[in-house]
């Protein structure tokens, strides 16, 4: 193993002096668009996106760019400053466009928002917005390389205001963070484009405690070390981040590049120049310079490069060379998370897995389980409607997925399968607190995972949601039990009312016993028998 170890850390630095021995373009074009917007007019302002943006243009300033920077923009200031990069760097040979501040998807699409936006209505996203589909045009075409940088995927209580104006039917396509871009390049492939996150799509990155954000001073740290590669500086960046936060913020980054990105110096610009001889009449006697022998990298140099080897592989043994060369490294903890993930059962095993480890807990129904590990691949795949209708949930699922998610401690209010706003909005802070895209639609896999952590306590939580159901059935009967005792009530009402009555009848019998009787129908019925007979009898007489 330690032979292994031995070939591993040789290779790396192998590596760093073939990149030492590169040099740079010395004559190559290069400019930067930074913004960073921080006081908004209709939004609480942001403490952050100035300071990273002047970070960043000082850091690029010193790596040689023509640094056009502006804060705090409205509308039509990012405007005037696009068009001011657009200009500037058609004939660059590298162009970086970094933006700090408010930003949104919808339907997909990305948006930067001005701080005059006021969000207020659905036609201001087209008119009172910049789109990113603006910097990417405002990039130079091959054979240059065009980088765009985002720290816009913070809280956005813009994005709220906008899907309150929105029709029901649209509000749901409003979703947090940013959506993914495609870095797409039509040339003949020596450029290319790279697209950079804060943090992963659909999530939510952090504004910072201190004056700059966590991603900006991982950027302004590494994004112009010498000699480094910008896919690697990108990859140093989210290790630092990722460290800094806890694993609640990953930065992302997607890219098409024809060949290696130097944002700084080379190794070889980078290294002081031999010392001239102080004087000439020395010469003879001085001996001669000993052959110049490269320097030994520096012990964080080192680390770094190990570090940016294994997490490109991504693999236990190059971690593990890791933490055998720098065992308090500053990338130890993420290096030991990272082996522990890839030790992890494969997904078709790891119910199974998970059940036998946790069983007296999955007895008990009182515990979830936080140690089930989650692939980068599910980390970096959004869920959407499509993905979530895949799925096929039936109602019953869905109330299953409703009580997993309230058994984490979301109050839904109603379980009853209809997945609304209370429902979508705890699916997305769920997803936030384990690191996957916060877009409040599940893929299949999410699923797999949610059911995972939650099976422990399923069996009380599905108790105590039936008891809830029975209990809410009994007030009914109750109220029909206490209905009842009324019909006796309303009885002695009405025979109180017929003794009334009765008593009244009685009096006017008494009253009417003086007075003459009236005629009675019964006599009217005998005189007209009478008189029926009289006819009769007649007509039979005179017939005779």
């Amino acid at each position: 193993m330690k032979a292994y170890v031995v070939f591993l850390i040789g290779l790396v630095l192998f590596v760093i002096a073939s990149v030492g021995a590169q040099a740079a373009a010395p004559d190559a074009k290069r400019v930067a668009l930074v913004i960073g917007n921080s006081k908004y007019v209709h939004a609480v302002a942001l403490a952050n996106p100035a300071n990273d943006a002047h970070l960043i243009a000082s850091t690029l300033r010193n790596a040689g760019f023509q640094v056009i920077e502006g804060t705090d923009q409205d509308n039509a200031g990012m405007r005037g400053l696009i068009s001011r990069f657009t200009e500037q760097s058609y004939d660059a040979d590298l162009a970086v466009i970094f933006y700090a501040g408010h930003g949104m998807q919808v339907d997909g699409k990305n948006f930067l928002i001005p701080v005059d936006a006021e969000l207020t209505s659905p036609a201001y996203l087209k008119t009172r917005t910049i789109q990113i589909d603006d910097f990417m045009a405002a990039l130079p075409p091959e054979p240059a390389v065009g980088i765009i940088i985002l720290d816009a995927c913070r809280d956005n209580p813009l994005a709220r205001t906008l899907a309150a104006a929105m029709p029901k039917s649209r509000s749901t396509s409003l979703g947090s963070g940013l959506a993914p871009i495609q870095a797409k390049s039509d040339g003949v492939g020596t450029g290319g484009i790279l697209i950079a996150y804060a943090t992963d799509p659909g999530a939510i990155a952090f504004d910072g405690n201190g004056v700059d954000s966590p991603y900006s001073t991982a950027l302004a740290r590494h994004l112009t070390e010498p000699g480094i590669e910008i896919q690697s500086a990108l990859t140093r960046v989210r290790g630092e981040v990722t460290e800094t936060t806890q694993g609640r913020q990953r930065p992302w980054h997607n890219a098409s590049l024809g060949r290696e990105v130097f944002l700084g110096k080379s190794v070889a610009e980078a290294a002081p120049a031999a010392k001239p001889v102080a004087d000439a009449s020395n010469a003879a006697t001085t001996p001669a310079p000993a052959p110049v022998v490269a320097a030994e990298p520096p012990a964080w140099e080192v680390e770094q490069r190990l570090w940016d080897e294994a997490s490109k592989r991504n693999s236990v043994p190059f971690y593990e060379a890791y933490l055998e060369q720098f065992p308090g490294g500053r990338f130890a903890t993420v290096a030991r998370l990272n082996i522990d993930q890839l030790k992890e059962p494969k997904a078709e095993n790891r119910q199974v897995a998970a059940l036998d480890t946790d069983e007296a807990n999955a007895k008990s129904g009182s515990a979830v389980r936080t140690s089930v590990g989650v692939s980068d691949d599910v980390k970096q795949t959004p869920g959407t409607e499509l993905t979530e209708s895949a799925i096929g949930l039936d109602r019953d699922g869905r109330i299953d997925l409703q009580l997993r998610i309230e058994a984490l401690g979301n109050e839904l209010g109603h379980i009853d399968g209809n997945i609304g706003p209370k429902t979508r909005q705890a699916i997305g802070i769920w997803q936030a607190k384990n690191g996957l895209p916060q877009t409040t639609y599940l893929t299949r896999e999410q699923l797999s995972f949610l059911v995972i952590q939650t099976d422990p306590m399923m069996e009380s939580v599905r108790a105590r949601h039936a008891a809830d159901q029975a209990r809410a059935a009994q007030p009914k009967k109750q109220v029909a039990q206490k209905a009842r005792p009324q019909k006796p009530v309303a009885q002695k009402k009405n025979r109180k009312q017929e003794q009334v009555v009765q008593k009244r009848r009685n009096r006017e019998t008494v009253v009417r016993r003086d007075d003459p009787p009236p005629p009675q129908d019964n006599d009217f019925l005998t005189k007209a028998l009478i008189f029926g007979t009289g006819v009769a009898v007649g007509g039979v007489l005179n017939n005779d």
